[in-house]
């Protein structure tokens, strides 16, 4: 993503914090009580531009390598909980919050939720975008918050929009005052709800075809032995309608005939390789894993593997 040349070409308006404690002492000041762990004991240097004339805290942050943590104490002693939206510009950081834990790559933004613990490890020349937004301005973000903080959210047009918006502030004359600021935050707001209820939407939809597939494989596993497991009879199984079945096994590249082939294939390479099954014959263990018929099985066989089902056995 191409960020306009005045979020990173303008030089900072703050002037540089030269210690660790100077930075922590701005940021629980202008932010949150967090605790700050350096991963230089020296030569660290930090930039913060917060807009004053925002409803909402806004700032723009350069700074060297350290981790911020918000710890269960420091939750829990706020007066009032806020929603975090973090852009990264430049850089890299890692953050976590709950079962969630994600790298962020420039072009990516996350959303975290200050009423519960979350830290974040910061890079070295890493330069991001922070909203403080109050919970009770954008109380649909609550329904989403244990799915979506944390993790890495794709800048779509609603939240490009939101971000270009914000970065414009920074680049226009100290002339507006409040109100305006109040209706670009505003704005964003609308945006930012737009695009996490998109992306809230899209991570459900993934989710559910994760579980559906995990079902289709573990049924499959479960009959590989029966010559009569089919599509057909997998989307019964499965409750769904075979052109469903199909929509699901397209997210793996392969059509649900092909699935259960080459899971019974491969079941079969696993036997002739194992010595425990020495005592079997190539057809038995065909026969065990649906095949209806030797030499059908013996090409199919050579057709995936490149050799014979004998031929692998004796090499194993």
């Amino acid at each position: 993503m191409d960020f306009p040349s005045f979020a990173l070409g303008a030089p900072p308006r703050s002037r540089p914090i030269c210690s660790p404690a100077a930075w922590a002492d701005a940021v629980n000041a202008g932010f949150l009580p967090l605790e700050h762990t350096p991963r230089h004991t020296s030569e660290f240097v930090a930039h913060i531009d917060v807009l004053d004339r925002m409803p909402s805290v806004l700032a723009m942050i350069r700074t060297q390598a350290h981790r911020v943590t918000r710890t269960p104490t420091l939750a829990a002693r706020s007066d009032e909980a806020y929603f975090k939206a973090f852009w990264l510009l430049r850089g890299r950081c890692e953050i976590e919050q709950g079962d969630n834990r994600s790298i962020l790559q420039p072009g990516y933004w996350t959303v975290y939720d200050t009423a519960r613990p979350y830290s974040v490890e910061i890079d070295d020349g890493s330069q991001f975008l922070v909203l403080l937004m109050p919970q009770g301005t954008c109380r649909e973000w609550q329904a989403f918050a244990d799915t979506l903080c944390g993790r890495p959210l794709e800048t779509d047009t609603c939240s490009r929009s939101a971000l270009f918006a914000l970065l414009s502030m920074f680049d226009a004359p100290a002339t507006g005052g409040q109100e305006e600021g109040s209706a670009v935050v505003d704005a964003v707001g609308r945006m930012l709800s737009a695009s996490i209820l998109t992306q809230a939407c899209t991570h459900e939809r993934g989710g559910r075809l994760e579980r559906r597939l995990q079902e289709a494989r573990r049924y499959v596993m479960a009959h590989l032995g029966d010559a009569r497991l089919t599509p057909d009879r997998l989307a019964a199984a499965l409750n769904m309608s075979r052109r469903a079945l199909y929509g699901l096994f397209n997210a793996l590249g392969v059509t649900p005939a092909n699935f259960i082939l080459e899971e019974r294939l491969e079941c079969c390479r696993t036997a002739l390789s194992d010595s425990i099954h020495r005592h079997r014959t190539i057809t038995e263990i065909a026969l065990d894993n649906g095949f209806c018929d030797s030499a059908h099985f013996s090409r199919l066989f050579k057709r995936r593997y490149g050799v014979t089902p004998r031929q692998w056995r004796e090499r194993s």
